[in-house]
């Protein structure tokens, strides 16, 4: 008997990445397609469903269900996107169900971040906790979550907002219009930001930054401090910062066992991980700050991976 396939589809606001994933989470297949939202919905579900049938003539085989993911505020059960900054022409047109009708197969809709944080769950992890949270770490900072072994997504699909839990109340300004999010110290902008300040509070410190030519990037300031630039380390060490408190919410909240921090940014783990863990070993409660195990991922296509595996969990 065959074993099952799932499609993944992440769609991203200038790209959309599929995956077909085998039930285990391993990697099958992998393409990507620009996703030209201002070309409308409809545009978009002909250029995917063909993006899907010539990955899954390469692979040899038809995918038996698909999986969407998609930034934004999710109706999982309506199968469409109610809010999506960079996904503005897709809001409210039935993406799952026009997907599904192009493929002929059975389809489902999730958040990117709690598509991710599923991934995580079943290929990081090997389903081997109870309780989990994923913190996506990219131009903002997004979540999700698995309780008691399941994708908890809420009562209306909007559960996991890790990147707006206020960690400095009345601090930064968030994306979000709110003041002091985790976002607004840990996400992509939050980071440059933060190294421009100290570059420009600090005209006298030495930093290799202030040699590079246009604006900095995240991975830039990473290189910089792995090159041990103690200007670069600062601001990692704020990122670290942040989280850790993040995470100490969530453990208090939740009783976790592990927190799963993915996503571009994420790869500059090594830097700000130490921060983290500092912030839990601190804490006055040390029973759940001292069972919570928090790790860096290691998968790429998280999102993709993690919405093809969720439409397969009906079959298994």
């Amino acid at each position: 008997m065959k074993r099952a396939v799932g499609i993944g589809v992440d769609i991203g606001g200038t790209f959309t990445k599929i995956a077909a994933v085998d039930p285990r989470g391993r990697l099958l297949a992998l393409s990507e397609v620009p996703t030209d939202p201002q070309k409308g919905p409809k545009a978009f579900i002909v250029r995917a469903a063909e993006a899907v049938r010539s990955l899954e003539h390469a692979l040899g085989r038809k995918g038996d269900a698909v999986g969407i993911g998609a930034a934004g505020d999710v109706d999982s059960a309506g199968g469409r996107l109610r809010f999506a900054p960079n996904l503005r022409p897709f809001e409210e047109f039935p993406l799952r169900d026009a997907l599904s009708r192009a493929l002929r197969r059975p389809a489902t809709m999730h958040n990117d971040a709690n598509s991710a944080a599923w991934g995580g769950f079943v290929i990081e992890l090997k389903r081997g906790v109870r309780n989990m949270a994923a913190i996506t770490m990219g131009t903002g900072i997004g979540g999700g979550l698995v309780l008691d072994g399941r994708l908890y997504e809420g009562s209306t699909g909007s559960a996991g907002e890790i990147g707006h839990m206020k960690v400095f109340p009345g601090g930064e300004r968030c994306g979000c219009g709110s003041k002091g999010c985790l976002e607004a110290y840990a996400g992509r902008h939050a980071i440059v930001r933060a190294a421009e300040r100290l570059l420009a509070e600090q005209p006298g410190r030495k930093s290799r930054l202030r040699a590079l030519p246009g604006k900095l990037d995240p991975r830039e300031i990473a290189e910089a401090a792995s090159a041990g630039d103690a200007l670069a380390r600062e601001v990692w060490r704020g990122v670290g910062h942040a989280l850790g408190l993040g995470v100490i919410d969530l453990v208090l909240l939740l009783n976790l066992d592990a927190v799963l921090i993915v996503g571009g940014v994420a790869r500059a783990g090594a830097l700000f991980l130490g921060e983290i863990e500092r912030a839990l070993r601190e804490s006055p409660f040390r029973t759940p700050c001292g069972r919570v195990r928090v790790r860096i991922g290691r998968t790429d296509n998280l999102g993709a991976l993690g919405a093809g595996l969720l439409s397969l969990e009906g079959r298994r």
